[in-house]
């Protein structure tokens, strides 16, 4: 994955003092309003530590992705915009819609992008489907900060995905029962991708644990839509720290029952 962070130091231009939940449209994305990090404060307090992951290096069209934002520090992320673009004409990429602590907002020059529900949250994620074979390149834009205006630090991170061959095709079928298969690649060192499907709307759960049945991560995904999901899991817990090397099981519970599969982290 391609990734581009960006520390931003220039002048400061005044901006009302509104609630950080209102400020929409500033992901930084092509013909988007800017950043909001550029126009309304401008942070170096400390060395940000905001990540976006689950976001793919080559997607698959029509595939669904549960994307992660978090951080690795003491201060919570006050808030980001987020959007995700074709690079070839700037329009929305598929489709953004809200999960857990995140939200979608819609303003001129910027529909369709997503940010925290609630102010001063450490963790949140989103769920994006990628769009219909055909449009090539696609870029993820996210801008935040990550403490206060008075003492915070201002980051922007932009990853970029590569549309699947068209060797292999995509035909979107719906599943007719659940199931959940094997992550690839197993074993894995750095990151792995995790598919499954469900057959109906529901709420969902995925949980990775320990040989001794503590819970590494846990991944949920509110009202999903019946379909086919990845989860790439970048083989960190839930506090951000990467796992030790071993044997793990990751289980998948939905109101039809759970299903359990093993993988292996070798560092």
């Amino acid at each position: 994955m391609k990734t581009l962070m960006i520390y931003i130091t220039c002048l400061m231009i005044p901006c009302p003092l509104l609630a950080f939940t209102n400020y929409i449209g500033y992901s930084g994305a092509p013909a988007s309003n800017g950043t909001c990090t550029r126009s309304c404060h401008i942070q170096n307090s400390f060395s940000p530590s905001c990540q976006v992951t689950g976001f793919p290096e080559i997607y698959i069209p029509g595939q669904q992705y549960l994307i992660s934002v978090h951080h690795n520090g003491e201060q919570p992320i006050n808030q980001f915009n987020c959007s995700i673009r074709n690079n070839s004409d700037s329009t929305i990429a598929g489709t953004v819609s809200a999960n857990e602590n995140t939200s979608i907002y819609n303003t001129t020059n910027e529909t369709n992008g997503v940010h925290w529900s609630t102010a001063d949250t450490d963790s949140g994620t989103f769920i994006w489907t990628a769009p219909e074979p055909g449009v090539g390149d696609v870029t993820l834009y996210w801008s935040g900060l990550q403490g206060s205006r008075a003492n915070g630090a201002d980051q922007q991170i932009v990853l970029q995905a590569s549309q699947q061959s068209s060797e292999i095709i995509y035909v979107p079928e719906l599943p007719e029962k659940i199931s959940l298969n094997q992550n690839y690649p197993n074993p894995f060192n750095n990151a792995t991708t995790i598919p499954f499907e469900i057959s109906r709307r529901c709420n969902i759960v995925l949980e990775i644990s320990n040989l001794l049945g503590q819970l590494v991560r846990i991944f949920t995904i509110s009202d999903a839509q019946p379909g086919c999901y990845v989860i790439n899991w970048d083989g960190r817990d839930t506090k951000g720290n990467y796992i030790t090397s071993g044997l793990y099981f990751y289980q998948l519970r939905t109101p039809d029952g759970n299903l359990t599969r093993k993988m292996t982290i070798l560092r």
